[in-house]
């Protein structure tokens, strides 16, 4: 097992090498220097200022670590400088960045888009949901870099549409789940047909079988794990997210509250949010929940992975602008997705991993240098099991029996009190003039002579 050094790992933000000068170190373009600087600027984080190196170098790499650390940068300006300066034929593409949902897949092709332009490179998104001859339509032109996931790029390489003959580089974004059951035979195909191609994979967690099963096809991977905060803030000395190779980040505190009745809990606490994510464990359980929010006043929308492309970009539009506070959800929001001002975390129920409940948590906190507060409602019955998944989280854990009397007072601590936002009222519509410019004539319709 090979285990790079990380530079930066553990230092603080003021002590991590600037990202600029690290690209400059790595011999990154003066275009694509300036398209970065254009996304972030300031300290590299922890994982940055790892995997970069190896990144641009075109190795094999494996980085994993916590969400909103700047992964996507990491293979972005990998790609985008091991392929600039070279034309792409039509259909077919030198780069290769595959994803487990649509929304992490469109997240990916906006930055690789940004900075690809730098280097005259195109991009296109794939994913299922669309026309597959809108997406062969979009292949006429030559494209450089085909981002989407992997059941649609398989049927567009089956079909002819696309050809994997000059690919150079492919991405796995959040690998555990695509070598996962789900996946796994279509990650395989894309795999064995870019067997010569550089692989960068990355996620926030990824236990051995996932680093063996890479490892089998590129045997020099080099693995960079980072259990290191976005700011720089080692784990907890005692926490097993210092150890175990599995976990490498989430918020650092989760609130259990045991209850009979989960729902009923949950929906109390939507009214104490102003913007949140509440994950239920079966897409069955969305409508009941958002149903029941919706009855108390609470603006609230609800997506699974049923839903059509137009409701789930509609979903987290509404989320994001701010139109509903709360989007009740399962998985399908739990990897990858760049919310900012997410206040609140809520899992309705056990989450069904570890990983899960790493991931779900990583969504709050963007963007606005907090942490969020993370909370479980749960059953009696499920108490242990989640207190194991958040000690092997590094998770403090703070448990309440929602039950109690005394615990409204102490939610009222932790969540605040009730938010009252008062509703908009609808502007008046503009009345229109009945006043006849000075100028105009009536025209009126001639009467018919009476015989």
């Amino acid at each position: 097992m090979e285990w790079r050094p990380v530079r930066g790992a553990g230092l603080s933000r003021n002590e991590r090498p600037d990202l600029g000068r690290l690209l400059t170190e790595n011999g990154v373009s003066v275009p694509v220097r300036h398209a970065v600087s254009g996304i972030v600027s300031g300290p590299a984080s922890p994982v940055q200022a790892a995997a970069l190196g190896d990144a641009i170098a075109g190795e094999d790499l494996l980085a994993v670590a916590p969400t909103g650390s700047g992964k996507t940068l990491v293979f972005a300006v990998g790609v985008v400088t091991r392929i600039a300066g070279a034309p792409s034929i039509p259909g077919r593409p030198r780069a290769f960045v595959v994803s487990p949902t649509r929304e992490l897949a469109i997240q990916s092709d906006e930055v690789l888009a940004t900075v690809g332009a730098a280097e005259g490179l195109r991009t296109a998104c794939f994913v299922g949901g669309g026309s597959i001859a809108k997406d062969k339509r979009a292949l006429i032109p030559p494209v450089d870099i085909a981002v989407g996931t992997p059941g649609r790029l398989v049927d567009l390489v089956t079909s002819s549409a696309l050809r994997t003959d000059d690919i150079a580089v492919i991405v796995l974004d959040e690998v555990d789940q695509l070598v996962d059951a789900s996946f796994r035979e279509q990650t395989e195909i894309l795999l064995d047909l870019c067997a010569d191609a550089t692989l960068m994979s990355v996620t926030a967690t990824a236990g051995a079988e996932v680093e063996e099963e890479l490892r089998r096809r590129r045997p020099s991977l080099r693995v960079h794990r980072v259990t290191t905060t976005p700011d720089g803030d080692p784990p907890p000395a005692h926490s097993a997210q210092a150890t175990d190779p599995a976990v490498t980040g989430s918020p650092r505190h989760l609130l259990i509250l045991t209850t009979t009745d989960p729902s009923s809990c949950a929906t109390a606490l939507s009214a104490r949010c102003r913007r949140a994510l509440f994950f239920v464990p079966r897409r069955d359980s969305v409508e009941p929940l958002r149903a029941a929010i919706a009855d108390t006043g609470v603006t609230v929308t609800g997506i699974s992975g049923s839903a059509s492309p137009t409701r789930r970009a509609g979903a987290f539009g509404a989320l994001a602008s701010g139109t509903v506070r709360v989007l009740v959800t399962t998985d399908l929001a739990g990897r990858g997705l760049d919310l900012d001002d997410i206040g609140h975390i809520v899992h309705v129920g056990a989450p069904h991993s570890v990983h899960d409940l790493v991931h779900r948590s990583g969504r709050t906190g963007r963007g606005t240098g907090s942490a969020g507060i993370v909370a479980a409602v749960v059953e009696p019955h499920d108490l242990d099991r989640v207190i194991d998944q958040a000690g092997a989280a590094g998770m403090t854990v703070e448990t309440i029996d929602a039950d109690a009397p005394s615990s409204a007072a102490t939610l009222g601590a932790v969540f605040g009190d009730p938010i009252d936002l008062p509703r908009q009222r609808r502007a008046p519509a503009p009345r229109s003039s009945t006043r006849r410019p000075a100028n105009s004539r009536v025209h009126r319709p001639k009467r018919k002579k009476r015989t």
